[in-house]
């Protein structure tokens, strides 16, 4: 392998696709696998929101989670409504995705 057939690898190796699975009640979702920019993108809105104590710090980490399958978020973490439906799912669904989410940001993930 070449320098620029290494580079072009490792440039596309950042856009890592999103994992499929399906949730109880919902139906199928996609996790965004995160990389650096994006768990300090996370981190970033969840630090923003943390002096509101409005119970809603899970719905903001669920909104930087779920995605289309193109890797794509489809919620906005600052809207106080969508956090708000997110932190309200039920209990075995937000447990799936973070599972999901977990498994596919390991180290060694699991099939």
């Amino acid at each position: 392998m070449n320098r620029d057939q290494l580079i072009a690898s490792i440039l596309k190796a950042s856009s890592p696709k999103p994992i499929r699975l399906e949730v109880d009640s919902i139906g199928p979702v996609f996790v965004r696998v995160m990389t650096a920019y994006d768990a300090d993108m996370s981190r970033k809105l969840i630090d923003a929101h943390k002096a509101k104590e409005d119970g809603c710090e899970m719905g903001r980490y669920l909104a930087t989670l779920l995605c289309d399958e193109k890797g794509e978020l489809l919620f906005d973490g600052n809207d106080h409504d969508t956090v708000l439906k997110l932190s309200k799912l039920a209990p075995r669904a937000q447990t799936a995705i973070l599972q999901a989410a977990n498994q596919a940001n390991s180290a060694d993930p699991k099939p």
